[in-house]
C-alpha cells in the first residue's frame, strides 16, 4: 500500500504585495512604451532627414522663401524707375488756394511734382528728350464734371483725380481717386507730399507767424484715399493686403505641408505591410507605438522643413527695410507696417501646422494600413484628400471676399478645415484671441478622438494582407 504524500496549499501573497507588482508592471509598461515610441520615431525621422531629396527640398523651400520676401521691394524698385506716365486731373474747388490761381496752381503742382513749369510737360517732349520725359501729365478740369471723372476712374479710363475743396472759413483738404491697387501706387506719395506743402502755403497765406499759427501751419492736411476698385481697400489697405499677403502664403504652406507629410505616413505604413516588414515590428512593439512613432517622427521631419522655410521667410522680411534704403525705393508707396505682425502669424502657423499634421496623419495612417500595396495609397486617401481641399479653396474665397462672413467663421471652427481657415481669419484681422483658443480646443479633441479611431483600424489592418475591409467590418472593428 502506497504512501499517500500530503500536498500543502501554497502560501497566498499578501494583496499587498499584488498591488506593488502592479505598479512596477504598470510603470515597466509606460517605460516600454516611451521607450519603444523614442526607437520608432528616431528610426522614422532619421531615414526622412537623410533623404537626398528632403535636403534638396528642404534647401530649395529656403531659396524661394528668401526670393518670395523680396518680391513687394522688387516691384517697387522696378516701378519706380518705369519709363510710364501718370496722368492726374485737377479740380479745384476751393477756389484761390495759397493766393494761386488756377494757372499759378497747375505751374506749383507742375513744379512740384516734375520740376519744371510746364503744365503739360511731356506731351510736346521731341524725341530726342523722350528719355527724361517727366513722369506727372497735369490736367485741369471743371467742377462740374467731379462725378463723370470719378466714374471714369472706376473704369479705369482715368489713372488719378485730385480734387481740392474748402469749407468757408476752413483749411483747404485734398481727395485722392486712383485706379491703381494700393502696393502697386507709387504717385501716392510724391503727390501728398505736394499737397502738403501747398497746404502749408495756403495757412501762411492767412495766417501771421505767432507761435500758436506756427503750429497750426505745420498741422498736416485733410488728406483723403479713395481706392474705388473692388478689394484694393483704403488707407490701411497696405497693411491689410501685407496681412492677406502672409495668409495666403501660409494657407499653402498648411495644406502642402499637411498633405505631403500625411502621404508619408501612409506610404510609410502601406509599404511596411507590403514588404511583411510589419509582421517583425508588431512583435517588438504595440500597434499604438508603431502608430504614434510613426506619427511623430515624420512630423519632426516636416516640423524641421517648416521651421527652416519660416526662417528663411522671416528674415527676409526683416531685411525688406534695409534692402529698401539701399536699392532708394523707400517712399514709393509700400508699407512694410505688416512684417511687425509677422511674429504672431508664424507662431500661429506653427501651432495650426502641428495640430493640423496629427489630426490628418492618424487618419492618413489608418488609411494606409487598409491597403494592399502602396500603388493604391493615393486612392485611399482621396476622399480625405477632397475634405482637406473644400477648406483649402474656401479660405482664398473667403479671404478675398471678406474672412468676417459669417458662413466663413462657422467652417473655421470645423477642424479638419481649422488649421488653413483660422489662419487666413487671423491674417485679414477677422478673428479674436478667444476664437484662437477655442479652435485650438476643438482641434485636441478632434485629434484625441481620430487617435482613438484610428489606433483601432490600423491595429487590425496592418495584419489584414490579401482582403480589403469593407465599411461593415471597420465599424465592427471600432465596437470591439
Amino acid at each position: 500500500m502506497s504512501n499517500k504524500t500530503e500536498v500543502k496549499p501554497t502560501t497566498e501573497v499578501a494583496p499587498a504585495n499584488h498591488n506593488a507588482e502592479a505598479i512596477r508592471a504598470s510603470g515597466d509598461t509606460r517605460s516600454n512604451t516611451i521607450r519603444n515610441i523614442g526607437l520608432i520615431l528616431r528610426r522614422e525621422y532619421k531615414n526622412r532627414v537623410t533623404q537626398r531629396s528632403y535636403i534638396i527640398t528642404t534647401i530649395l523651400f529656403v531659396v524661394f522663401a528668401l526670393i518670395g520676401s523680396c518680391v513687394p521691394t522688387a516691384i517697387q524698385f522696378f516701378a519706380a524707375r518705369s519709363n510710364s506716365q501718370s496722368h492726374v486731373t485737377i479740380v479745384n474747388n476751393a477756389g484761390t488756394v495759397a493766393g494761386f490761381n488756377d494757372d499759378a496752381l497747375m505751374k506749383y503742382f507742375s513744379q512740384s511734382l516734375n520740376g519744371t513749369n510746364n503744365q503739360n510737360a511731356g506731351s510736346s517732349q521731341s524725341s530726342n528728350q523722350s528719355s527724361t520725359k517727366p513722369h506727372f501729365i497735369l490736367n485741369t478740369d471743371s467742377t462740374d464734371s467731379v462725378q463723370q471723372l470719378q466714374k471714369n476712374i472706376t473704369d479705369g479710363k482715368l489713372e488719378v483725380l485730385l480734387v481740392l475743396e474748402r469749407v468757408a472759413g476752413k483749411d483747404v483738404h485734398f481727395t485722392y481717386y486712383t485706379a491703381a491697387a494700393s502696393l502697386s501706387d507709387t504717385d501716392l506719395t510724391q503727390i501728398q507730399t505736394a499737397t502738403s506743402q501747398l497746404s502749408v502755403l495756403d495757412k501762411s497765406s492767412h495766417l501771421g507767424l505767432s507761435s500758436a499759427q506756427t503750429q497750426n501751419l505745420l498741422t498736416p492736411p485733410d488728406f483723403k484715399v479713395v481706392y474705388t476698385q473692388p478689394g484694393k481697400g483704403n488707407a490701411s489697405a497696405l497693411s491689410l493686403e501685407g496681412g492677406y499677403f502672409l495668409g495666403v502664403i501660409g494657407t499653402v504652406l498648411i495644406f502642402m505641408s499637411v498633405y505631403l507629410y500625411g502621404m508619408w505616413v501612409a506610404g510609410g505604413v502601406a509599404d511596411e505591410k507590403g514588404n511583411r516588414i510589419m509582421e517583425i515590428l508588431v512583435n517588438a512593439a504595440t500597434p499604438f507605438q508603431l502608430l504614434w512613432g510613426k506619427i511623430i517622427g515624420i512630423g519632426a521631419a516636416g516640423l524641421t522643413q517648416m521651421v527652416c522655410l519660416i526662417g528663411a521667410a522671416f528674415a527676409g522680411l526683416l531685411l525688406q527695410k534695409p534692402l529698401s534704403a539701399l536699392l532708394k525705393t523707400e517712399g514709393t508707396g509700400f508699407d512694410f507696417s505688416y512684417v511687425n505682425t509677422s511674429a504672431t502669424m508664424l507662431l500661429l502657423l506653427l501651432v495650426y501646422f502641428i495640430l493640423g499634421f496629427l489630426l490628418y496623419s492618424t487618419l492618413f495612417a489608418a488609411l494606409g494600413a487598409l491597403v494592399k500595396r502602396q500603388d493604391e495609397v493615393q486612392n485611399a486617401v482621396g476622399p480625405l484628400t477632397t475634405i482637406c481641399m473644400v477648406g483649402y479653396m474656401a479660405s482664398f474665397i473667403g479671404g478675398s471676399l471678406g474672412a468676417d462672413a459669417t458662413w466663413f467663421k462657422v467652417m473655421s471652427f470645423v477642424p479638419f478645415w481649422t488649421p488653413m481657415m483660422m489662419l487666413m481669419r487671423a491674417a485679414t484681422g477677422t478673428v479674436s484671441s478667444l476664437d484662437i483658443i477655442v479652435s485650438i480646443v476643438i482641434l485636441i479633441v478632434s485629434i484625441l478622438i481620430c487617435s482613438w479611431i484610428s489606433s483601432r483600424i490600423y491595429r487590425m489592418g496592418i495584419l489584414m494582407y490579401g482582403q480589403k475591409p469593407n465599411l461593415g467590418q471597420l465599424i465592427k472593428i471600432l465596437r470591439q
